[in-house]
């Protein structure tokens, strides 16, 4: 029998999350310093992108006065389309620009809603009137109110930005890349395996090659679902999975169906190729019903 071949993995912090490489059948040299430079890119990622940085892109698009304008990345361009064309394709019930809302859920916490909240009033009102306008690179402030947040798929987007990296720069093709144990992105899988094993719960697991899986998992005491078009704390009874042929629509497709309802994901899902969902009750849409879903192996156990 031929033996397994060898596995590298690694490991680095980034938007607040674990971000894992795992590279098969390379040097484990050259796979050391090529993870290495997908972790700088990372790092450079994570400025650019994330809102949590005070000086970063994100945080100054956030603080522009009405009429305002700022020059963006390549990045932040390709995540704000991509957004708004969720946006658009789902009613709003994806939209990055409600980031002042998904403040308002985390910082209020497990406390019950109170409809006559003055606060969330305010922050609903600002939000709908809140306008941002791409036109090339340049952003512009259309009308004060509205706040960015890519967090819900931002580490997607990382995901797709270092495969490329991974295969153009490094000639590296098979690879599993994940992040935070919620998005993960299969290359090519080892040897000859049929793809990268998946865990899915407990006790099944699939099997992934160029394709993308991301899931969503309500939490009510940090109120990390929001439904836009409420100003809403969405729960579930468990994940909502998604998979497409990038980890950003898998993640982009997740967090819209832990949104909307199963009709509406359904419509969602049917206007697209080669993407799927799990929802919380196990119906499965679109591209799903074609994986199999095996038994999860127990672990061998040390000798």
């Amino acid at each position: 029998m031929e033996d397994s071949p060898l596995i590298h993995n690694f490991s680095h912090e980034a938007f607040g999350s674990r971000f894992w490489v795992r590279i098969a059948a390379e040097d484990s040299v050259y796979a050391r310093n090529a993870a290495e430079g997908l972790f700088q890119l990372l790092d450079d990622l994570d400025f650019q992108t994330d809102r949590r940085h005070d000086s970063g892109p994100v945080a100054s698009l956030n603080q522009m006065p009405e009429g305002g304008t700022i020059a963006t990345s390549e990045h932040l361009q390709a995540l704000w389309n991509f957004a708004k064309d969720v946006s658009a394709d789902t009613g709003k019930a994806f939209d990055v620009t409600a980031g002042a809302l998904f403040g308002y859920w985390k910082n209020r916490g497990a406390l019950p809603f109170n409809p006559d909240d003055a606060a969330w009033n305010q922050v609903m009102s600002a939000y709908r009137e809140g306008e941002f306008r791409l036109e090339g690179s340049a952003l512009h402030c259309v009308k004060f109110g509205a706040a960015v947040d890519f967090g819900a798929v931002v580490r997607g987007y990382a995901l797709d930005r270092m495969a490329d990296m991974l295969e153009s720069s490094w000639g590296i093709h098979r690879a599993l890349l994940m992040a935070s144990g919620s998005v993960t992105l299969a290359l090519d899988p080892p040897g000859e395996s049929a793809g990268w094993r998946i865990g899915i719960g407990a006790h099944s697991e699939i099997k992934l090659c160029r394709f993308a899986m991301a899931s969503k998992t309500a939490d009510p005491t940090h109120g990390n679902l929001v439904d836009p078009r409420t100003g809403q704390v969405v729960s579930l009874t468990g994940p909502v999975r998604a998979i497409a042929t990038s980890a950003l629509e898998a993640e982009g497709l997740a967090m819209a169906g832990a949104v909307m309802s199963p009709a509406e994901a359904e419509e969602f899902v049917n206007r697209g190729c080669s993407r799927g969902l799990w929802l919380p009750d196990d119906t499965k849409l679109g591209s799903v019903t074609y994986f199999e879903v095996t038994e999860r192996p127990e672990p061998t156990p040390a000798p």
